[in-house]
Order: C-alpha cells, then structure tokens, then sequence
C-alpha cells in the first residue's frame, strides 16, 4: 500500500478464528462420517474419492487441533490491513457488512478480487460502531448474506 496514504484511522487484535474445544464425540463422529464416505466411495468403484477421504479427514482433524494466532488489524485512509496475511486497498472491496451475533461479530468484505471475493474478519472486543464509521467513508455498506459454508462451520463448531 503506499506509504504517504497510510495514516492508521483504527486499529485492533482479534484472533484469526474462533476455537470450539472439541470433544472426543466430535471426533468420533468425523471417523464415522469418514469411514461412511470411504466405504460408499469403493462400493461405487469411485477409488479416486477413496484415496481423498482419508487425506481430507486427516486435514479436518489436524485443523480441529489448531489454535489460532492473534492478528493485528488496521483500518487505513488506503486499506485494510492484517498483519502480513492480507492487505486491500479500499478501491478493491465493493461492500461491506457487519455481522452481529451472539458469540461474534464480523466484518465481511465483498471483494473485486476472483480469488478471494469474500473476506470475514473477526471484530473481537471492536465496537461495530466504532469499526462501521471508519470505514464507511471510503467503502458502501451493504447488507450481505452469510455464506452456506459459514453456517454449517458454526453450526458444526468448526
């Protein structure tokens, strides 16, 4: 981002996901889900799918492990800004909505960019006020949906 235009307007740390403790029942179920697809995959001589049930179960369990790193965020006069794992400039975000719930709140931003058109960014201890005025200024609000993918993690605690 350039340097001269980069007067930091907000700024917070949040964790890059939010952890579910799982219990062992959680596992257990993901090895019974797995063995279902593997098992169906070979009854139907689909030996490709076979081979990736196993791996994406071994993925799945390796992630569920996974404790997430604190990231700094930081609203800019050119951008947003996570630390070093992503930075867009304002004129590449479309639109952006606050998700208010319960247990978290985030700030989704639909983007111009093919490989990365949605981006969900934890809020933590942020006030969605204070968070929604200064970005306002150089991106629109603009009601969006959650994304199917989104619903089922949370309603799975992934």
């Amino acid at each position: 981002m350039d340097n001269l235009k980069n007067k930091i307007l907000l700024s917070w740390t949040t964790p890059e996901f939010i952890r579910y403790e799982k219990t062992r029942s959680w596992f257990i179920g993901l090895g019974i889900i797995a063995a279902g697809f593997f098992i169906v995959s070979v009854l139907i001589k689909n030996y490709f799918f076979a081979l990736l049930v196993p791996i994406a179960a071994f993925l799945t369990y390796i992630h569920a492990q996974k404790y997430p790193r604190k990231l700094t965020v930081k609203i800019t006069e050119s951008g947003i800004e996570m630390e070093n794992f992503l930075s867009i400039q304002h004129k590449d975000i479309s639109s952006f909505w606050i998700f208010e719930e319960p247990e978290n709140t985030n700030l989704s931003l639909e983007t111009k960019k093919f490989l990365q058109p949605k981006i969900s960014i934890l809020l933590a201890d942020q006030k969605p006020e204070i968070v929604r005025e200064a970005i306002v200024k150089f991106v629109k609000e603009k009601k969006q949906e959650e994304s199917l993918i989104d619903i089922i993690a949370r309603k799975l605690r992934f």
